[in-house]
């Protein structure tokens, strides 16, 4: 049988025990426990109880008064900021000046260097940005070409094939110009003929009878100026293709 501890003991006197009950019992199978139970009891007894003070409304501040001479005086920090000089401040401040112009021209720097070399910094540089554009202009005028081509007999122009005809009608304008002041004289016939055929699609109205559209592609002798835009791509690609031949006549 295990045998009640003395704190167990002083616990079930004051009443302070949460197994009231067991002690009990134990107790009284126990006449070890039992007997140390009653010369404890002797003992506490003896004991003289001391009541607690009475305690006002006041009895908050008379200890705050009774410890406030003891304690530190608290002082907030000092900012770092009021411990700089001026002469830090400034030497601060150029540091700073010199960090940002610092970084701006490595900024600078670093564009440059990514700059790619066809953005014109040479010649050979310009004439593949001529060609590459060029090249993409006739592909586009070419497609158009092949749609007005085999456009059936319903008189009716697509609105996204006009909206395409006068985006490419400012830029053959551009190009037939300077070809013209260049002095190429095949690229820039060509150009005027597809001008005119580029106006016929891009201010023609929308509904065309059917004998309205087959003057328009008459006219414009769509079958020989297909022809004439490929043979100019096919140009424009061993240009490209070559790098040595020059293009004459285009600039941008």
């Amino acid at each position: 049988m295990n045998h009640l501890s003395e704190e167990e003991l002083i616990e079930h006197y004051y009443g302070e025990s949460g197994r009231k009950a067991g002690i009990d019992a134990h107790l009284r199978a126990c006449g070890t426990c039992s007997r140390a139970y009653e010369a404890l009891s002797r003992d506490l007894a003896g004991i003289p109880q001391v009541a607690p003070p009475a305690r006002d409304a006041a009895y908050g501040d008379q200890v705050w008064q009774s410890l406030r001479n003891s304690l530190p005086v608290y002082s907030a920090p000092a900012s770092k900021w009021r411990r700089l000089t001026p002469l830090r401040i400034l030497a601060f401040a150029t540091a700073c000046a010199l960090i940002l112009a610092a970084a701006f021209i490595a900024g600078r720097q670093w564009e440059r260097r990514r700059e790619p070399t066809l953005a014109g910094n040479t010649p050979q540089a310009r004439e593949r940005v001529v060609l590459f554009v060029l090249g993409d202009h006739l592909e586009r005028s070419e497609r158009l070409l092949v749609e007005l081509k085999n456009a059936d007999d319903s008189g009716t122009i697509a609105a996204p094939l006009r909206s395409e005809a006068q985006d490419l009608l400012t830029a053959n304008r551009l190009y037939r110009a300077s070809a013209t002041q260049a002095g190429d004289p095949v690229l820039a016939a060509a150009l005027d003929h597809l001008e005119r055929a580029l106006v016929e699609v891009a201010n023609g109205p929308d509904d065309l009878s059917n004998a309205d559209l087959a003057r328009i592609q008459k006219e414009m002798n769509t079958d020989g100026l297909l022809f004439e835009v490929r043979v100019l791509r096919s140009r424009v690609q061993a240009q490209q293709q070559g790098g040595t031949t020059r293009s004459k006549g285009v600039s941008i």
